[in-house]
């Protein structure tokens, strides 16, 4: 019975030496009974089951226990494993002391090996449908691609996974981004994976690509897997690389799988990668979307906050406007009553006068002010360029804003180079700038402070700068100051009036010349300063007496044709220039602006475009036709481009936006040519 059992039969001693064996025993660890009669249980036990054995032993001599069984690996003679599953007796002699063990083994591999393989199957399975589970439930396509990789990198058994694949960023632009998994990112440049050029190309044109051995393969072996590998470093033989395709046939990424030992991965291995790849790219598709709808919701939400809060400032720039332009009307009403008074005397009704021109003059700037602003936002306010000097354009710009500081006794300081500095820029415009800065400077510094401009040439740059001891502005705020309509939350209340487009204004204006126009300040109640920067260029002036030193030839006398049907208007605006010596007729619709024309032949005919019976346009067209040489000036409140051109495409010479500036009326008539 012992020589024919069906298992293995073995008896040791108490030292766990083999006492003797059947056949099936020798046989199935590959050892003659000489050689086993040397050996001990210890010896051919795995190293993993030895302290298990050692401890049923123990407890069998010590009469815990009668017998024992459990499964365990025993070593063969040719370092190979089998399974067992092991019944070990203990057998006493006539004393009923311990006196040997009497075991039965039998071979139980190939059923470990099914098992281990269900097991292992059943493990790929749940991965797998535990991956396909968190893919529909993930948008965030960071972490999906993460998830693939890891599950892809546990399914194959590989050492090393990555995930190389597609984004589209907001502006449509495509970037190739990657994941890593199975090992610490410094390994993945020691193994250099997954940077087989050639394989990398191949999953990305949409091939499965898998090697026993990458190195030996004469395809993919020509390209180094491993670039920078130190030597002698393990490098990736086993390969797997699988293309994630998209619904709609795009490659939009790649699962590449590494290992440094042959042959780990097999066909069903790339099937199974196969499988994820397929889960990733309908992930992807849906996160894909997702990001869209995400980008496309918030991109409508800002566009809603911005329509909000451009409704909320068109609304506080509605009522500032309302304020600011009711302000001068009350005085000038007050003014025109005083003046009309049959009781006011002569001073008073100069007085009235003053007040009046006053107050125009501020809604002219007001006005001006608004037109800038709309032409630099349009991109149509043309500078007219001419040598200029430093000096003249801040003298100007302090004696605009002079009563601003005089009104509140503030100490200004001007400290500008002596020697004359040129340039070529638009000296009206840079003057605006100065003078902008220099009343925002005044209207928020508390009364007696301390103005100072400043400026400087270095390295080829022009730096003006406007400094005050005034409230300051808040950190957060210093880029919003030159917003359109903005004003600092912590200065409305300090504020004198003003539409909040002045420094917006000077930026533009700025801008325009080439420059920056910078706000500094320490914060509230340290003060603000304003720092204008030029490129300077060549003067075309050779000239270094200052601007202003000369005065213009008086104009010489011109026959002029006033057309408008408000009289007042027409009227007013003919007394200055009979003051200043034109030979004046005036006309107050169309109709008659068209015979006087004929009639008294002017040199010069000033068309209002809204006349009754025929419009401005219509004048112009007319005379145009007759051949007539009169240069026609537009005089419209309405101010685009496209009045512009259909100005001149009546015919007109030049356009004038209402109110007319006298000043410059004054200097078109001097010009010997018009």
């Amino acid at each position: 019975m012992f020589n024919h059992a069906a298992v293995g039969v073995a008896v040791v001693d108490l030292n766990y030496r083999f006492v003797d064996a059947n056949q099936q025993m020798l046989s199935m660890l590959g050892y003659t009974l000489e050689e086993f009669r040397e050996l001990t249980v210890i010896d051919v036990t795995h190293p993993a089951y030895l302290r298990t054995t050692q401890e049923q032993v123990r407890r069998m001599v010590n009469g815990e226990i009668s017998n024992y069984v459990h499964e365990k690996l025993y070593l063969r003679k040719d370092g190979t494993s089998v399974w067992s599953r092991t019944r070990v007796t203990l057998l006493r002699n006539a004393a009923g002391e311990p006196h040997l063990m009497i075991g039965t083994i039998e071979d139980i591999t190939d059923r470990k090996l099914a098992d281990d393989a269900l097991r292992e199957e059943r493990r790929i399975l749940e991965t797998l449908n535990a991956t396909g589970a968190s893919i529909a439930a993930q948008l965030d396509l960071q972490a999906l691609v993460q998830t693939v990789t890891d599950a892809g990198t546990q399914i194959s058994g590989a050492r090393f996974g990555a995930f190389f694949y597609n984004v589209i960023n907001a502006a449509g632009e495509s970037f190739l981004l990657y994941c890593l998994s199975g090992a610490p990112r410094e390994d993945f440049e020691k193994f250099g994976m997954p940077r087989n050029t050639a394989v990398f190309n191949a999953t990305l044109r949409g091939e499965v690509v898998r090697s026993a051995d990458i190195t030996k393969e004469p395809r993919y072996g020509l390209m180094p897997p491993h670039y920078g590998m130190p030597k002698g470093h393990p490098q990736v033989r086993s390969y797997l690389a699988a293309p994630v395709v998209s619904r709609s046939g795009e490659v939009i990424g790649g699962l590449f799988f590494g290992h440094p030992d042959v042959g780990v991965f097999t066909p069903r291995t790339e099937q199974l990668i196969v499988a994820v790849a397929t889960q990733a790219a309908t992930g992807i598709d849906n996160a894909r979307l997702y990001d869209a709808a995400q980008r496309e919701i918030a991109s409508r939400e800002r566009a809603e906050a911005a329509l909000r809060e451009a409704d909320r400032r068109k609304d506080e720039f509605l009522a500032t406007l309302a304020h600011e332009l009711r302000n001068p009307l009350a005085p000038i009403r007050q003014a025109a009553l005083i003046s009309q008074s049959a009781t006011a005397t002569e001073a008073q009704k100069r007085w009235s006068h003053d007040v009046i021109s006053r107050q125009v003059q501020h809604m002219s700037l007001l006005l001006d002010d608004l037109l800038d602003v709309s032409r630099i936002t349009r991109g149509t306010l043309e500078l007219r360029r001419k040598p200029t000097e430093l000096g003249a354009i801040v003298e100007a710009a302090v004696e605009t804003a002079r009563p601003a500081i005089d009104a509140k006794r503030h100490e200004l300081l001007v400290d500008i180079p002596r020697t004359a500095v040129r340039f070529s820029a638009d000296p009206l415009r840079l003057a605006q700038v100065l003078s902008n800065l220099l009343t925002n400077a005044a209207k928020y510094t508390d009364p007696e402070g301390q103005i100072r401009v400043a400026a400087g040439v270095s390295n080829g740059t022009l730096t003006v700068s406007v400094t005050d001891s005034g409230i300051g502005i808040p950190p957060e705020d210093i880029t919003g100051v030159f917003a359109m309509f903005s004003q600092v939350k912590s200065t409305r209340d300090r504020s004198e009036g003003g539409l909040g487009i002045g420094l917006a204004l000077a930026r533009g204006l700025v801008e325009l010349h080439n420059g920056t126009l910078e706000a500094r300040s320490r914060g509230v109640g340290f003060g603000s300063e304003f720092i204008v920067r030029l490129p300077l260029t060549r003067t075309e002036a050779q000239s270094s007496q200052p601007a202003g030193g000369q005065r213009g030839p008086r104009p010489s006398s011109r026959k002029v044709l006033i057309a408008d049907d408000n009289r007042d208007a027409a009227e007013s605006l003919a007394v200055l220039l009979r003051m200043d010596g034109h030979d004046v007729t005036i006309a107050y619709d169309g109709p008659q602006a068209l015979a006087m024309l004929a009639h008294t032949r002017p040199e010069v005919a000033l068309l209002d475009i809204g006349m009754p019976g025929l419009n401005g346009y219509e004048v112009a067209r007319r005379v145009r036709h007759l051949g007539s040489a009169v240069t026609l000036i537009a005089v419209t409140g309405w101010g685009q481009d496209r009045d512009k051109d259909q100005a001149r495409e009546a015919g007109f010479d030049h356009h004038f936006t209402k109110p007319v500036d006298p000043a410059r009326l004054s200097e078109l008539l001097r010009e010997g040519r018009l």
